[in-house]
This record gives C-alpha cells, sequence and structure tokens, in this order.
C-alpha cells in the first residue's frame, strides 16, 4: 500500500548569477543528484543574498530534510519566514515541513498564510487537504483533490498546460487520491503516462517523478515496473532514500526479506530519520517476529511524525501480538481521537496481523477500515485475499468483484478473480473429511486415486496430534502452475508445487503444465497436511520451525544429503541456529543455505524432542500453543527442563548425529581458491596443499600448472592420493590408462581411501570390466559415506553390468528412498522384485511409482500383476476402478 504521508516536492528555484558563481540552478541540480551536502553549501551561501534568499532558503530546508534534519530544516524556514513574511513559498514550506513532523494544527495555519497571498498556491492546497484527510474530514479533504484536477483540467483547456514538475507532481498525487476515492480505475493510467510521464520528460533531474510512479505501480502489485520507475530514480540520485525504500517493500511484497533490509539499512544511513524505511525495517522484524527490534524501529518512525497513522497501526499491531491490551487500547483511542475515522490505521493494524496469522483479528481489522473508509480500496482488497486464504471462496469472491470495480489494476485482486474463475470449471469430490477440487479433464483418475489416500493419512495425523480438524479440509488440484500460484500469492512466480494456508491445500497436478516432470504427490500432501493440522489446532501459533520439522517427518523419507553435508560443515564449526533464531531461517535467510539448514535443523528438533522426552510430547506440546503459552514455557511444563537444558540436549543431539553421518577419515577442507591460494603462499613445500591447488588447476584446465604442483607433491609423498589422483587425471586425458590406473592403484589405501581416488578408480575397473573390484572399491566408499548416494549410482551400475539381480534389489531398496521424485528407479525395482516373486515388496514400489504418476500404465500393471500374484483380487479391483 502506498504510503499516504506527504512527499517532499523540490520546488523550482530558478535565478542569475555570474558564470562561476554559485546560482539556484546549480545547486538544485546538486540536490536532485544526491549530492546534499555541496547543495546544501551553495544553497547557504546564496540564502545571505536578499534576492535569493527565499528560494535558498526552500533548497537548504530540502537538503537538511534529505539527511533526516527536519528540525534544522524548519528552523531555516522559520528564520527566512521572519525575514520575508509576505512569502507564499516560504509559508507553504513551512506547512509541508509542519505537516511531516504530525503538526497538523501548525500545518494548517502555515498553508492558509500562503493561500492568503496565492489562492492558487499548489503545495500549500495540497497540504492542506492532507490535514483536512488525516482529521478525517472528507469533504473537504475531497474539495482539495478536485480543485487540483480542476485546476490541471483548465490549464489543458486553455492551451496553458501545467509544465513545472513540482505542480505536476502533486497533480498526480492528487489525482490518484482522488480515482481512489471515487473508484475511477481508468485515472491512475492517465497519472502515470500523462502527469508524471510530463514532470519527467520536463525535468529530466526530477527523480522524485519516477518514483511516485514506482509507488503506485507498487500499490497495484506491479513489481516489474514498479522496480523499473524506482531504479531509474536511482540513476538519477543513488543517495535518494525513498527510492531505496520502495525497492525494499517491493522485496518484501514478494517475502524476499534479507533483500528488503538491506535496501532499509541503505536508506537509514542516508536519512536515519525516514519514517519509510524505519516501517520498512519494522515489517521484516515483525515477519521474524521480533517485537522488540519492530518496536524500536517504529519509536524512531513517531518521534518524527507521532500522527501517521501507517506507524501507528504497526505499533498498535506490536501492542496486540505482544498481549499488552491496556497499552494497545490506549493507542487506538489516541489514533481515533486524531481522526474519528482511521481506516488506515485500522487497515494497516490487520496487514501486520495477518502476516503473524492472526487471521480473525485481521478480518475484524479490516472490516472496520472498510466500515469507517468505504471508499478506500486496500482493506477491501485485504480482506477479499485474506477469504482467498482461508478457503472462505464464496465470501472472497463477493468482496473481490467489489474491490476490482475500484482497483482493477491491482495484479493480485485480478489473479484472485482469474483463480476463481478458473475454479468454475473444477469439480468437487467429498470425503468423509475433505473436499477437493479438480479439472475433470485432466485429473479425475488422480482424485479418484487420493481420495481414500488422504482419509488414510488424516486417520495417521489425529492419532499422532490428538487433535481433528472441525470442518472438511478443501484440497485443490491445479492443471496449471500459473493457477496454482494465483491461488496461493496472488502473483505468477512462487517456486514450489504445493502450499497450505492453514485451512487449505493447493497443489499443481504432478502432469499440470508447467511442471517439468511428474514429482511425488503424495509427499507434498503429507507434508501439507501436517500444517493444517498443526495450524488449525494452535490457532495459527505455532512456531514455523515447529510445523516444518513434524511435516519433513511426515514425508517419511531420509534427510537430504545436502543437509547432511551442513550438518558435517556447520555443526563442528559452531554455526547453528537455536530456539530464537531459526524461524529467520525461513523467513530472513542470509543464503539458500539458511533456508535448507532451518529445514535440517527443524527436523532435528523434532527427532530430538521425540527421542528424549517421547512420542507424546508432541501433541502436548502443540495443545500448549494452543493455549497462548511461548515455546519456553511450553519447554518447561511439557518437558520439565528449562530452555537451556534443553538446548544443550539438542545441540549434543545435532554433534550427534553430524559424526554419524560425516566420517571425519573423509573430512575435505572447503577453502575457497583464493585462501586455498594464500595458504599455499605461505607454506609452498606442504605437499598436502600443492595437491589441493593442483587439483584447482586441474579444475580451471591449466594442465601445465596441475602436473608441475601434483609431481612438486609426488616428490616428497610418492603414494599422496591427491596428488595421484590430479596426475592420474592428466595421464587419461593424454590416453595412458595403464600408468593411470598404477597410479590410482599406489595410492589407494583401503583403510582411510580418498573418495576421489575410489571414484577415479572405480571408473576404470568397470570401464575395463573389472566388475569385481569395482564393486568392492564401490562398497568401501558406500561404508564411509552410508548417506552418499553417488555411491549406490555407481554400485548399481556395476551390479547390472554384472548380471547380478539379487545385489541390484538390495541396493535399489537404498537409492529409492534418497530421490522421493524417480519414478523410473521405482519401476524397475517393482519389476525386479515380481522377477523373483517377492510379491509383497513388488507391491510397495508399485505403488510408489503411482504416488509420483497414476497415470503410468506401467507403474499400474505392476501393481495389479503383484496384488493378482499374491490373491488379493478385491483390492485388484479397486485399483482398476480407480485407475482406469
Amino acid at each position: 500500500m502506498q504510503s499516504l504521508a506527504t512527499v517532499s516536492v523540490l520546488i523550482s528555484l530558478a535565478g542569475w548569477a555570474s558564470a562561476g558563481e554559485p546560482t539556484l540552478s546549480g545547486a538544485r541540480s546538486r540536490l536532485l543528484h544526491g549530492n546534499y551536502e555541496e547543495a546544501r553549501g551553495i544553497y547557504e551561501t546564496l540564502a545571505r543574498v536578499p534576492q535569493h534568499r527565499v528560494a535558498a532558503s526552500i533548497g537548504l530546508s530540502r537538503s537538511l530534510e534529505s539527511r533526516g534534519e527536519y528540525d534544522k530544516a524548519l528552523e531555516v524556514i522559520e528564520s527566512a519566514v521572519r525575514a520575508s513574511s509576505d512569502s507564499a513559498d516560504l509559508h507553504a514550506r513551512q506547512a509541508e515541513l509542519f505537516y511531516v513532523r504530525g503538526r497538523w494544527d501548525d500545518a494548517s495555519q502555515a498553508a492558509e498564510n500562503a493561500l492568503a497571498a496565492v489562492p492558487a498556491h499548489f503545495l500549500a492546497r495540497w497540504i492542506r487537504g492532507q490535514v483536512f484527510r488525516d482529521k478525517g474530514d472528507w469533504k473537504a479533504a475531497d474539495a482539495e483533490l478536485r480543485w487540483f484536477v480542476r485546476t490541471y483540467t483548465e490549464h489543458s483547456g486553455k492551451d496553458n498546460e501545467v509544465k513545472d514538475p513540482e505542480e505536476l507532481l502533486l497533480v498526480g498525487l492528487a489525482g490518484a487520491e482522488n480515482a481512489r476515492w471515487h473508484k475511477m480505475a481508468d485515472q491512475f493510467r492517465i497519472v502515470l503516462n500523462d502527469i508524471f510521464g510530463d514532470a519527467i520528460r520536463n525535468d529530466k533531474e526530477y527523480w522524485p517523478a519516477e518514483y511516485q510512479a514506482g509507488l503506485l505501480l507498487l500499490e497495484k502489485y506491479n513489481h516489474g515496473q514498479a522496480l523499473e520507475s524506482f531504479d531509474k530514480a536511482l540513476a538519477i540520485n543513488p543517495y535518494a532514500a525513498q527510492a531505496l525504500v520502495g525497492k525494499g517493500n517491493a522485496a518484501l511484497q514478494k517475502y524476499e526479506t534479507r533483500e528488503a533490509e538491506l535496501f532499509a539499512l541503505r536508506a537509514i544511513k542516508i536519512n536515519p530519520n525516514l519514517p519509510e524505511a524505519r516501517r520498512l525495517l519494522a515489517d521484516v522484524h515483525l515477519m521474524a517476529g521480533d517485537l522488540k527490534a519492530a518496536i524500536a524501529q517504529l519509536e524512531v518512525a513517531r518521534k518524527t511524525n507521532p500522527r501517521d497513522e501507517n506507524t501507528l497501526g504497526r505499533c498498535a499491531a506490536c501492542l496486540y501480538l505482544s498481549r499488552n491490551h491496556a497499552a494497545f487500547d490506549a493507542l487506538v483511542k489516541e489514533a481515533t481521537q486524531h481522526n474519528p475515522k482511521p481506516g488506515i490505521f485500522y487497515h494497516t493494524l490487520g496487514e501486520a496481523l495477518e502476516q503473524r496469522k492472526y487471521y480473525e483479528a485481521a478480518e475484524g481489522f479490516y472490516q472496520k477500515a472498510t466500515e469507517l473508509q468505504p471508499w478506500l480500496p486496500w482493506p477491501q482488497n485485504s480482506l477479499g485475499l485474506l477469504y482467498m486464504r482461508l478457503g472462505r471462496e464464496k465470501e472472497a469472491r463477493e468482496v473481490l468483484s467489489k474491490a476490482i470495480l475500484a482497483d482493477e489494476f491491482n495484479v493480485r485482486v485480478s489473479n484472485s478473480i482469474r483463480v476463481l474463475r478458473h475454479l468454475e470449471k473444477y469439480e468437487t469430490t467429498r470425503t468423509e473429511h475433505f473436499e477437493i477440487r479438480f479439472d475433470p479433464q485432466s485429473d479425475r483418475r488422480l482424485v479418484r486415486y487420493i481420495s481414500p489416500y488422504l482419509e488414510e493419512i488424516y486417520r495417521q495425523l489425529t492419532d499422532r496430534f490428538h487433535y481433528q480438524p472441525p470442518k472438511p479440509i478443501l484440497i485443490e488440484v491445479f492443471n496449471n502452475h500459473e493457477m496454482f500460484s494465483g491461488r496461493v500469492v496472488a502473483l505468477p512466480d512462487l517456486h514450489t508445487i504445493g502450499a497450505s494456508s492453514g485451512r487449505v491445500v493447493a497443489l499443481v497436478s504432478p502432469g499440470g503444465q508447467g511442471i517439468p516432470r511428474p514429482f511425488n504427490w503424495a509427499r507434498v500432501l503429507r507434508h501439507e497436511l501436517v500444517h493444517v493440522f498443526n495450524l488449525e489446532q494452535t490457532k495459527f501459533q505455532v512456531p514455523h520451525w515447529f510445523t516444518e520439522g513434524l511435516a519433513v517427518i511426515q514425508e517419511g523419507f531420509p534427510r537430504l544429503q545436502q543437509w547432511n553435508e551442513l550438518l558435517g560443515q556447520r555443526v563442528p564449526a559452531g554455526e547453528i541456529m537455536n530456539l530464537d533464531t531459526i524461524d529467520l531461517g525461513f523467513i530472513r535467510p542470509h543464503s539458500p543455505l539458511d533456508w535448507h539448514m532451518a529445514y535440517c535443523q527443524s527436523q532435528l528438533y523434532i527427532e530430538y524432542i521425540i527421542k528424549r522426552f517421547g512420542s507424546e510430547t508432541i501433541a502436548a506440546m502443540l495443545d500448549g500453543y494452543s493455549h497462548g503459552l511461548s515455546t519456553t514455557e511450553i519447554i518447561s511444563s511439557v518437558c520439565h527442563v528449562d530452555k537451556e537444558e534443553f538446548e544443550r540436549g539438542y545441540r549434543d543431539y545435532l554433534e550427534d548425529v553430524s559424526r554419524s553421518v560425516h566420517s571425519s577419515k573423509w573430512d575435505q577442507k572447503t577453502s575457497t581458491y583464493r585462501q586455498l591460494q594464500r595458504e599455499f603462499e605461505s607454506k609452498p613445500d606442504d605437499p598436502d596443499l600443492a595437491a589441493r591447488m593442483a587439483e584447482q588447476y586441474l579444475i580451471r584446465r591449466d594442465k601445465k600448472e596441475a602436473r608441475r604442483l601434483a609431481e612438486a607433491a609426488l616428490a616428497k609423498n610418492s603414494t599422496h592420493p591427491r596428488a595421484c589422483y590430479v596426475k592420474a587425471r592428466l595421464l587419461i586425458d593424454a590416453g595412458d590408462d595403464d600408468q593411470a590406473r598404477a597410479l590410482l592403484e599406489s595410492a589407494l589405501n583401503l583403510q582411510s581411501p580418498d573418495p576421489k581416488v575410489l571414484l577415479a578408480l572405480g571408473k576404470m575397473y568397470y570401464e575395463s570390466r573389472d566388475f569385481g573390484k569395482a564393486a568392492n572399491l564401490y562398497e568401501r566408499a558406500h561404508h564411509f559415506q552410508p548417506h552418499e548416494a553417488k555411491w549406490l549410482s555407481e554400485l548399481l551400475r556395476v551390479y547390472a553390468q554384472a548380471g547380478n539381480k539379487e545385489k541390484q534389489i538390495d541396493v535399489l531398496k537404498k537409492l529409492v528412498p534418497t530421490d522421493a521424485d524417480d519414478l523410473d528407479m521405482r519401476k524397475r525395482l517393482g519389476r525386479m522384485l515380481l522377477e523373483v516373486q517377492k510379491y509383497a515388496e513388488a507391491e510397495r514400489y508399485a505403488k510408489e511409482a503411482l504416488e509420483i504418476d497414476v497415470r503410468d500404465v506401467e507403474a499400474r500393471e505392476l501393481l495389479l500383476k503383484s496384488l493378482t500374484a499374491q490373491k488379493k483380487s478385491k483390492e485388484a479391483d479397486r485399483v482398476r476402478a480407480l485407475l482406469e
């Protein structure tokens, strides 16, 4: 939502001076390009010249304001007013600064002083209208907005167009506000293209026009064009703090919290008192649940302007979330005293609470905002989108149908309506506990098959969590990814295939448009249904880490190898998250690896809880969250230890897991190339460093240097594993396989083998059809790295070529769980088990294959054959009915 705080408008300054002397135009240019200190110096000089005093004082105040020095900016203007009390420009600028500080009565009086001298003063009119609006005098505010529209039209009709960029900017702001209030959506295009466009065409340095265009586009969730406008503003003025905040808000809309935080910090470095920047940083903290940090930012914003409803709404949300009811009520009273109908306050409050999953409270505040100010589009938009999130699609349709009439360019609103129209052609299947919507043309077979499967998961989760959702769960299966993304976030670029809002599970059909290959839909459903149960049971207050850990465990697959590698790297280094920081790994990760580590540690937290405190602890902790208890309180009351002891035990558990998946004999140093280079320069005679540098040169195709360093290492240790590996690779490239093989064999130490030597030598044995030796090497490697799938893949190739079916089956049983979406491996294992008459096991893997693609004919036939061989005729008939 666009902030309604006034935007500083750079007043045109003009003057004459001799060549080489400071000029008003030169100072203005420096100001517009972000050279604030230079501009300040020039304006200070010019302010001492009587004929330039007014314009220079205004420019000087803007230089100070750009750095957040609002008090000094006001002092400059007040001093100038005393010297030139008849200047309408000075009174208008004084009104603007009073308004920025929330001093509405002073702002109104200063505006009236300006209008007494110049009744058509644009800035004075704008500030007077803003004060009327913020005090709740909408009739008077509307009259001011219409004055701008009428004046602009009259000028155009008389072929005397408004050309001054500062005045055009105010016309555009007034036009956009007028369009919102009176539901004239077609006017937004005129504001963007004709008014803001003319402002920047008339003055190529005037970045505020690009900035305001970006804000208007961002309000409509048009991210691409909004970012383009912000970037254009920053190309003119790299120190435009407002434009940096605009980019930060764009990032936050897409949940890119780390980017949003960095933009906010950059803006604050330029203007430490900019309320928009402080609010953006507060939003980042609120999203992460850090109320203390959010409040600290909002207090800075309140010092600048204690009456801004955008700030007060966020402050109220912090008090609500802190359960400080007395302070919350007092703040609501304060906001109402400022404005009897504070719609922006209630909408901002609702948005912040919705972000923290306080959906019922958010709904009430959106409704309150709509009731108080029905002409505002934002509360209605948010309410309709909230109903979509909650699966209340009938209500969403009613609200959004009205919202789109007032705000037809809002991308999220229009996308949601597109989704609702798309769903009109879907059918609904009902089971005891589910409503499943699907495209009958493409997914009837899938839905028939998953319906009993969903009921089975439902029973499992009910038993596990001691809870049963009060209403049927809505499952929506989309036939294309774009509509799925629109359903979940109302934007087209959600990079996942399944999601849950707590009352709705949406997923893309495995055969849907935009899905490159089928995926394990059963795994997705198990994961997302855990969220439904957890969020409903706890009234949406379960911590992110807790429900994600439970959901990952419910998937039923081993940890990803990437997670094991992260454990091996981060646990020994002490780079792990705790209960206070783990949610930040999901919400504000510094890198994708932090996001993966958060998932991994969440799973391990749940494993630790079950192992140490018992499986029944999970249901008891969920019950604690449902009663509003904190994690610290729950650990004390349910686990009967304090938080410090709980965390200490968890760290010990992490270390045990890390040791079990990461053999110290196979530790590989992970220095960067530059780090390794510096180490080698300090120890050029170290054979280990020389061999590792040789490998780096090999990777970079510098064979000459790779050979030199490898041979230098071998001169000190003729069987150095990594040096032998590098030289063997060079020999293979030269066609000398025999010498390469001999060199690798000399480096092989089966008690402590080098993994790269094992892999290279195993490959040579395989290619020479010496399958027994290749298998021995890969089995040895698998012994050292049982969680590394690549050794199983190599063993499978070897046993397939050797024709050893029994060994292939053994390897496949270990390999298949490492990739939940591998359809071919499951079918291959099912075929082999059928051939050796292990029908029950064949049935299991055929079912797993169908959990990836119910349309696959071979998987269906494998299942039917295995059922028939076990004389399960009734189940075979049921499968035929479901799949044919």
